[in-house]
């Protein structure tokens, strides 16, 4: 029995390339899927399958939750982590060709494709991250191999503590755009009062990619995998009620800058690219402000 300890089980991530970049994530979980696609066959006269038999070829999944470190791989010079380089790469590619990162936890690897990836941002609060892979193999490639093992060599942070404090993204210091402020106006008001400016409290990021995968006669796993669209959004808590939302939407642009809590630092820069405004909702509870939510979306 293989008995591994979640110590010896770190989250790997590597660029695909003889110079690719490895980062090792401060995972709090991770989960690995391995499944075929095997049916059951009937015909008519007969009471019963004939058989059970493969309906698609073999495909994996791999899924994490992770701090959101800002000082591991960067992404044009910007700092970040390497699931945000993979993310801000893939939606600003004019190439569709995909080629996938290799993702290993506690000995088992795959060739994933990132399917989805969030984080959110909360006041006075550690800001945490999520990453999907699908593992579709390639040529006689498995989409997942190995066995399950430890590894005590792998650590997130060389420099210990220190890299941590400063190194993981906090809502202390991270700043919203100033754009992505509601504003409210009323002409009826005195000019002093007119406008109303919003109170940004927590936003949660996610985006979402489309993969296809091309499979030819006599093979199982794809000749190789393109990329096809992406949908990102953002999710603003705020203190007020947009009721001018239009009915075309504005297209704005947003930059995200991410911080820890070294505020001397630069952060990790999130760039949302023509970003419209899709609802507006509003809620009160007990001992509490009313509460708006607003979400932001843009596609590529």
């Amino acid at each position: 029995m293989a008995q591994i300890f979640y110590d010896k089980a770190a989250v790997q991530v590597q660029q695909i390339g003889p110079d690719g970049e490895r980062e090792v994530l401060m995972a709090s979980d991770c989960s690995i899927n391995f499944s075929n696609s095997i049916s059951p066959l009937y015909s008519v006269g007969r009471k019963g399958p004939l058989g059970q038999l493969p309906s698609g070829p073999r495909v994996g999944d791999i899924s994490f939750n992770f701090l959101t470190t800002i000082t591991g791989t960067r992404y044009n010079a910007e700092l970040g982590n390497v699931i945000n380089k993979l993310a801000s790469g893939i939606k600003n590619s004019t190439d569709s060709y995909a080629s996938g990162v290799r993702i290993t936890c506690g000995g088992v690897s795959g060739i994933g494709f990132l399917n989805s990836y969030s984080f959110n941002v909360t006041s006075n609060s550690i800001s945490s991250s999520s990453a999907s892979f699908t593992l579709f193999g390639s040529g006689d490639f498995l989409p997942v191999s190995g066995r399950l093992s430890g590894d005590a060599s792998v650590t997130p942070f060389d420099n210990g503590a220190a890299g941590v404090t400063t190194g993981i993204a906090h809502g202390r210091y991270t700043q919203m755009p100033d754009t992505m402020n509601t504003v409210i106006y009323d002409g009826r008001a005195a000019s002093a009062t007119a406008s109303q400016t919003g109170t940004i409290y927590s936003a949660d990021y996610s985006i979402s990619f489309n993969h296809n995968p091309l499979y030819k006669i006599g093979q199982e796993f794809p000749t190789c995998t393109y990329y096809t669209t992406a949908s990102e959004s953002i999710n603003i808590s705020e203190d007020i009620f947009n009721s001018g939302l239009t009915y075309t939407g504005h297209s704005r642009d947003y930059v995200l800058d991410i911080k820890g809590l070294d505020s001397s630092n630069g952060g990790m820069k999130v760039p949302i690219t023509a970003a419209k405004q899709i609802n507006t909702t509003a809620s009160v509870g007990l001992d509490d402000i009313i509460r708006t939510q607003k979400t932001l979306t843009a596609a590529y």
